[in-house]
């Protein structure tokens, strides 16, 4: 008899604590990415910081990439209300020690190879080493929308000589 009220008992608590869990997850499942936003808040991305180093010929390059969320450079609203702060890289670069390279990047750097969609609702969001090739340097360069895939992706190429030009990087038309 004592068995059959410890089973009856267990059984008891066992069904209390999936009623409890099927709660939980019903809360959770009522959770839309969709609800009213506070308009007043600005999402910012995490500051972030590389370093790195790269060969050409006899030199050695150590790049150093940080990137900052700054208010100053404007706020990009999207189609729901959320608004965003866009961004600036500063990208220094010694060669075999000595300073080679530094500059600040922001979008305004590549409004000339922006559309007008991408020039209002892009942010600088990526920008990383690549490759190097012809005694040139290659950074992968993108302005996208936020929280999106939908991006406009460039290279930034450093000559020998310390000077930039911007092309745009076709790369990615090739997929299928």
């Amino acid at each position: 008899m004592q068995i059959k009220y410890s089973i009856i008992g267990l059984w008891a608590v066992l069904c209390m604590i999936s009623c409890q869990k099927k709660q939980s997850a019903g809360d959770v499942a009522e959770y839309s990415p969709y609800e009213e936003i506070q308009t007043d808040q600005i999402h910012r991305m995490n500051d972030y910081d590389l370093q790195d180093t790269t060969r050409i010929g006899n030199h050695i390059y150590q790049y150093t990439i940080h990137r900052e969320a700054d208010d100053s450079l404007g706020i990009i609203e999207d189609d729901l209300g959320s608004k965003y702060a866009d961004n600036f890289y500063q990208l220094d670069i010694l060669r075999d020690g000595s300073s080679f390279f530094s500059k600040r990047f922001t979008k305004k750097t590549f409004l000339s190879q922006l559309s007008a969609d991408f020039r209002k609702y892009g942010l600088l969001d990526g920008f990383r080493f690549s490759h190097s090739q012809d005694a040139k340097l290659y950074f992968s360069v993108c302005v996208s929308y936020p929280d999106s895939d939908m991006s406009s992706p460039f290279f930034l190429v450093i000559g020998p000589d310390g000077s930039f030009a911007i092309e745009k990087d076709n790369t990615g038309d090739m997929e299928d």
